[in-house]
């Protein structure tokens, strides 16, 4: 089965993606309807969570039989029905599957062969996709369903601007032979309170449907720390997210890729639910295979170029690497010349680094600016001395 805790959305079948589980299986999604709107966010989003894994836990045990539960707290006769008191969207509000429409799934724009990486964290990030890729055996073959009964798969991919996280995404795409769904927390994000868990469960919604891997960059923006009280609107809304992505995360059975590089800014309650891996600053031997595969075999360059002497150069990332090339080619052509050298590479990296921004340094004060000849003495002979005074 698999869960979410949308309030006032119905339970649906929900197929999984191709090889994620052996054929004829069923799956279900739970719903939860009801919670008052005018209940604290998180305590709805919590009460969710639990009546759903509840729910989860007694399927488990009775089978995938269709299971409809009432929880009141009021008697009332056997045949009252209890109305919603958040109901099903209206004719104006989209449903779950038409915003699932506004997120396509495109190919991956990046292989395996394109990522440079040491040598401990490609293996750390080979392992989660193995996982994926041998889901059947593990799961269903090999029975760790019974103790894992919706295996979901989320890698977090944290390091500095520049290091390869979003390339390392796409490669992972194409590893397991499947499309990518590319979104950020602004795109989901919106000023009408409740508007941005509704988009978010239509994006998970919209992966599993395309069978896409989810890639959600500048994730520390969905995955930051709840409020323990809130006293704003804003605040609430922020929460609700939270806790719809936690809820979300638990009922997907797909592939998940955050990036972020602030990771510190996580909530807690997503350490358990991710791999982490860890995306370093390309060192010597990482910075001589990313200029290699920077250096198209079309691009014309002369013998002069060695990408082991380019990466003698430090402090650069994959992204000011190709940034470099290209700036590099560029300037030759608009120069008139007609091959790219090691001098023009190497002036096009040190360009890149003095471009950066100096933060966090003092700002430095103006110059004075030197008074014109015959003005400083006159100033001086204007003012009198202490023993004029």
């Amino acid at each position: 089965m698999k869960s979410h805790g949308r309030t006032g959305d119905r339970a649906t079948a929900a197929a999984g993606h191709p090889g994620a589980h052996t054929a004829g299986a069923v799956r279900h999604s739970f719903a939860v309807s009801g919670i008052p709107r005018s209940a604290d966010a998180v305590e709805a989003g919590l009460l969710r969570t639990r009546l759903i894994a509840a729910a989860k836990a007694f399927s488990v045990s009775h089978g995938p039989r269709p299971l409809t539960v009432t929880l009141t707290n009021r008697p009332r006769p056997a045949d009252e029905r209890i109305p919603d008191a958040d109901p099903v969207p209206g004719p104006d509000e989209p449903s779950t599957a038409e915003r699932a429409r506004w997120f396509t799934a495109t190919a991956p724009l990046y292989t395996f062969d394109r990522l440079v990486l040491p040598e401990r964290t490609l293996e750390h990030l080979l392992r989660a996709v193995h996982t994926v890729e041998r889901r059947g055996v593990l799961f269903d073959d090999w029975g760790l369903r019974s103790i894992q009964p919706h295996p979901s798969s989320a890698v977090n991919l944290e390091g500095g601007p520049g290091t390869g996280k979003t390339l390392a995404a796409h490669a992972i795409a194409d590893r397991l032979g499947r499309p990518v769904i590319a979104a950020r927390g602004s795109q989901l994000e919106s000023k009408f309170h409740g508007e941005g868990p509704k988009n978010l469960a239509a994006l998970f919604h919209a992966a599993r449907e395309q069978g896409a891997v989810l890639f959600l960059d500048e994730a520390d923006s969905l995955m930051s720390a709840r409020f323990e009280t809130t006293s704003h609107g804003s605040e609430a809304a922020v929460n609700a997210m939270r806790s719809e992505m936690l809820t979300a995360l638990d009922g997907h059975e797909g592939l998940v890729v955050f990036a972020t590089n602030l990771v510190t800014a996580y909530d807690t309650a997503f350490d358990s639910r991710v791999w982490h891996v860890r995306f370093p600053s390309p060192d010597r031997a990482a910075r001589t295979g990313i200029w290699r595969r920077h250096l198209p075999e079309a691009l014309p360059r002369d013998d002069s170029v060695s990408p082991e002497a380019l990466a003698e150069v430090d402090d650069v990332t994959g992204r000011d690497i190709c940034r470099a090339v290209i700036d590099a080619a560029a300037e030759v052509l608009r120069t008139g010349r007609n091959r790219v050298g090691q001098r023009d590479l190497l002036d096009a990296v040190e360009r890149i680094k003095a471009g950066r921004p100096r933060r966090g340094e003092p700002t430095a004060p103006p110059a004075p600016v030197p008074a014109p000849p015959g003005v400083a003495e006159a100033v001086a002979n204007a003012v009198p001395s202490p023993r004029e005074g």
